[in-house]
């Protein structure tokens, strides 16, 4: 992940500066099975010091991405190297947590999917949906636009849809 200042068009022609991951906001959805081992790269192109903590994920402490606690914070120009075993399935989030109301809130936020070993154990859809839902000093955005830039939900009559909310709002509870 490589996080960075960019414009981002949060609604047609309406642009903000916003902390991105790969210049998407939210950043790439990032995933595995419970048992994969992971390793996620981070590179600080911002001009401020970042972290990130994989919100809801059981890691080991050195890997929870929390800064002068259980890492020091990265600083702009250097890169850290997560590294562990995705231990718990669920629709998971990453994000800042340095200065996190400010850096979330300008969209340094993404999803972090573990699926279960065995999915069997998992209701079938037709149609899985990531909803990320922020509000801060870009504004509400659902997956990093604002109305009328948000994107409908599609299905099919009968068909059925999983929605993976995830909330990274300050104020929306």
């Amino acid at each position: 992940l490589n996080a960075h200042i960019a414009k981002w068009e949060t609604e047609p022609g309406k642009f903000a500066n916003a902390g991105t991951y790969n210049g998407l906001v939210p950043g790439p959805e990032i995933g595995g099975r419970e048992g994969d081992r992971v390793r996620v790269v981070i590179r600080n192109d911002r001009p401020e010091s970042t972290a990130v903590h994989f919100h809801g994920v059981e890691l080991p402490n050195s890997q929870d991405g929390v800064p002068f606690i259980t890492q020091p914070p990265i600083k702009p120009g250097e890169s850290f190297t997560y590294e562990f075993t995705a231990p718990n399935s669920g629709s998971h989030m990453y994000h800042s947590h340095h200065n996190s109301t400010k850096q979330v809130s300008l969209g340094l936020l993404g999803a972090f999917i573990i699926e279960p070993r065995d999915k069997s154990k998992e209701p079938h859809a037709d149609v899985d949906h990531l909803f990320i839902l922020n509000d801060g000093l870009n504004g509400f955005t659902i997956n990093g636009k604002g109305f009328p830039a948000t994107e409908p939900i599609v299905a099919k009559l009968w068909q059925t849809v999983r929605i993976r909310f995830i909330n990274e709002g300050m104020m929306i509870h």
